[in-house]
């Protein structure tokens, strides 16, 4: 199991958690969700941070997650893990996470920052 599936196992816990009933305390699964991807990612320190703000700004809507916003923080969580899950991101989401990672790129160690533009680079985000 890599870290996404770990991470998608984790959601649907969180999901399962904050319902009661037929109501789902939204609130609550994404404070929740928040700490998860963050503790996951706390290598990348405040982009981790960026990232899932901006995922929650865009995808998180509606009385409960879609699984189409679910697919979207599954494929930033595998970018950030140098891992293939990425299919749910499209150009546009590549040029975002390009300037987030830009944004970022003082705090970010070497490797990591180097895995990542090779990766942006490759998927397109630089055209």
């Amino acid at each position: 199991m890599n870290k996404t599936e770990k991470f998608a196992s984790d959601i649907k816990r969180i999901k399962k958690a904050n319902r009661l009933g037929d109501s789902f305390n939204m609130g609550a699964a994404l404070k929740d969700m928040e700490r998860l991807f963050e503790g996951q990612n706390s290598s990348f320190g405040q982009l981790a941070a960026s990232l899932f703000d901006w995922w929650k700004n865009e995808w998180a809507r509606g009385p409960e997650f879609e699984d189409f916003a679910l697919e979207k923080l599954l494929a930033i969580n595998a970018f950030l893990n140098q891992e293939e899950d990425t299919d749910a991101l499209d150009k546009e989401d590549w040029k975002r996470l390009k300037d987030e990672v830009g944004y970022e790129a003082e705090n970010i160690s070497m490797d990591l920052l180097s895995r990542m533009m090779e990766t942006l680079v490759s998927k397109g985000a630089m055209d």
